[in-house]
């Protein structure tokens, strides 16, 4: 988990805030200016309404003399209210754009670092910065921000109307407005190490939470859920103990807050009564600093009670930070693949690569050479690359894109993204989305007629089930596939990577979760794409790769043997038939 951010790193996070927001200063500056009209009207409101009130209790002006002064005051009141509406609504819009930014940023950020093989942060990270993360930060530009500036400007403009007409009236306004901030500061120290603590500890509960999801299958075959749940429960009382203890300082806060500005107030009212009882100042003027001494007050504190939201949003941005500022989101274009010349080569040449943690290399001097059309296999047990070799095939990490190279050019000099556009994958536990069927196919191409989707899925022997449900293919389906069999979903996959007409396929055992009736229906397919595409297939079962034209065995991150399939099972030392006869490979 990250660290509490130190001071140099507070100061970071606050400026990486403030250059998020520019995009807004514009808005935001409206907001602002229509507060503090608000202010000065008020300064200006209590002026009338205390000449009023002096004229006719000590004037003997009766009211009715007073329709002119009145009706300015109603206006007044009612611009005020307009200012005040359209501040925060502005506010709030400023906020929710920043937000939407926010999050259009970090998803960019995720798919660049998923591309360069950078991103280290787990999916309960991601789910929490991108959702309560983002979410904090709305009180802090919608509230914070203006508190902030309302606080600096309001109480020097009442002190600069005091001042000439009450010196002694604003000498207390300057002695005591300190305090307000001092003890706001010395409070937020202890809320500031609180809220980062909240924001871990609900991270460290989302990242438990959903790993225990994903693995909810397994806790019930081995009867752990009850266990599972306890502990849940023990982290989720603990995220609430750290809640509770957020709330009882933000309490603590308001209470000295608002004791410190009650305090001032009745200092200023206990003062101005006893002069204007002895007679040494006038009712206009302790009147009008009476109605001044609450909206001197007010935006002080105010900006204690919104100084909780500045903490929260600073503690939710050091995660966002740790997201964009390594992120390359605008990465250098390469070169352009000929679109008009199809992928027709795809190769290695001494290609290694090594996990962060790994002692060894995964993959060790790999030189393959993948030549379509055609269909060629990976087989190999468990562990030995086959997975990792694809992901360095496909441009999913970077860092070897010069040892991989597409129609004999290094992946390196290329358009990495341009190329992952005409290509296609399909995983052995394929993810599907809430949704429809089409909706689902057409996941790339979401202008994809219904004609197109169609096609697609009677050639993996899908249409005609489809087509049975009430609503055909604007069947909805849940999330991961629900309401569909694990074949079926297999099928869409598969299907979802048809539609875009693909160069260059790439398929981790595409028949797994299939029935023969099915399988033999896929089969048929991929030897038509194969025809005239590039499929290049991690295999487990024999029926896949013994029409391949080309089999790479691998073991331990080395290439064991390759060559064609018929040549090589016939070989009784080969390293396929030894894997064959380890039950590694299915024979179907």
């Amino acid at each position: 988990m990250t660290p509490r951010p130190n001071r140099a790193q507070q100061n970071q996070l606050r400026v990486f805030l403030k250059n998020f927001s520019r995009s807004q200063n514009g808005a935001m500056l409206i907001s602002i200016s229509l507060g503090i009209v608000n202010a000065l009207l008020m300064i200006v409101s209590c002026y009338l309404l205390a000449h009023i009130c002096h004229a006719v209790m000590f004037a003997d002006e009766h009211l009715a003399q007073q329709h002119t002064q009145l009706a300015i005051l109603a206006g007044i009141v009612v611009l005020r209210a307009l200012c005040s509406g359209v501040s925060r609504y502005v506010s709030e819009r400023c906020a929710i754009a920043l937000k939407q930014q926010m999050r259009h940023a970090l998803w960019q950020a995720i798919v660049a670092k998923q591309r360069q093989g950078q991103l280290e942060h787990s999916p309960a990270q991601l789910v929490n910065t991108l959702n309560q993360g983002v979410e904090s930060l709305h009180d802090y530009f919608a509230k914070y921000i203006p508190a902030v500036a309302y606080a600096g400007f309001i109480p020097l403009a009442i002190i600069a109307v005091v001042f000439p007409i009450d010196w002694q009236s604003g000498l207390i306004f300057l002695v005591t407005a300190p305090l307000i901030p001092f003890f706001m500061i010395l409070i937020g120290y202890k809320a500031e190490a609180l809220n980062e603590q909240n924001w871990q500890q609900l991270q460290r509960l989302g990242h438990y939470f959903m790993d225990r999801l994903q693995g909810l299958v397994q806790l019930k075959l081995f009867n752990n859920e009850r266990q599972q749940i306890e502990n849940v429960a023990l982290m989720a009382d603990k995220f609430r103990i750290t809640t509770l203890s957020v709330l009882r300082i933000a309490f603590i806060s308001t209470l000295a807050l608002e004791f410190l500005a009650t305090i001032s107030i009745a200092l200023v009212a206990v003062i101005i009564g006893f002069r204007l009882y002895f007679g040494s100042l006038d009712f206009a003027t302790g009147f009008v600093v009476l109605l001044l001494a609450p909206e001197f007050y007010l935006p002080l504190r105010q900006l204690g009670q919104h100084y909780h939201a500045k903490l929260k949003g600073l503690a939710s941005a050091s995660s966002m930070l740790s997201l964009l500022q390594k992120a390359d989101t605008d990465t250098i274009k390469g070169e352009q693949l000929a679109n008009h010349i199809p992928i027709h080569t795809v190769s290695t040449e001494n290609l290694c690569w090594r996990f962060d943690d790994a002692q060894h290399d995964t993959l060790q001097q790999l030189s393959l050479k993948f030549c379509g059309p055609g269909m060629h296999a990976i087989v190999g047990a468990s562990g030995s690359g086959k997975s990792t070799l694809l992901d360095c095939l496909m441009g999913l990490k970077p860092s070897v894109a010069g040892a991989i190279k597409i129609n004999d050019h290094a992946l390196s000099t290329l358009d990495i993204q341009q190329y992952q556009q005409r290509i296609a994958w399909v995983a052995q536990s394929p993810t599907l989305f809430s949704g429809s069927i089409a909706e689902n196919v057409a996941l790339a191409q979401p202008d994809a007629p219904l004609g197109a989707i169609r096609a697609v899925c009677k050639d993996v022997a899908l249409d005609d089930y489809i087509m049975t449900l009430a609503q055909g293919y604007d069947t909805p389906i849940g999330e991961l596939g629900k309401g569909l069999s694990g074949g079926q979903i297999q099928r869409l996959a598969l299907a979802r990577a048809l539609l875009g007409k693909p160069e260059v396929l790439f398929l981790d055992e595409p028949t797994a979760a299939l029935d023969k009736h099915s399988e033999a229906h896929v089969q048929r397919c991929l030897e038509q794409l194969s025809k005239h595409c590039l499929i290049i297939v991690i295999a487990h079962r024999l029926h896949t790769i013994s029409d391949a034209q080309q089999v790479v065995v691998m073991e331990q991150g080395r290439i064991a043997e390759q060559g064609n399939y018929s040549q090589l099972i016939q070989q009784p030392h080969s390293a396929l038939n030894h894997l064959l006869q380890g039950a590694a490979v299915d024979h179907g």
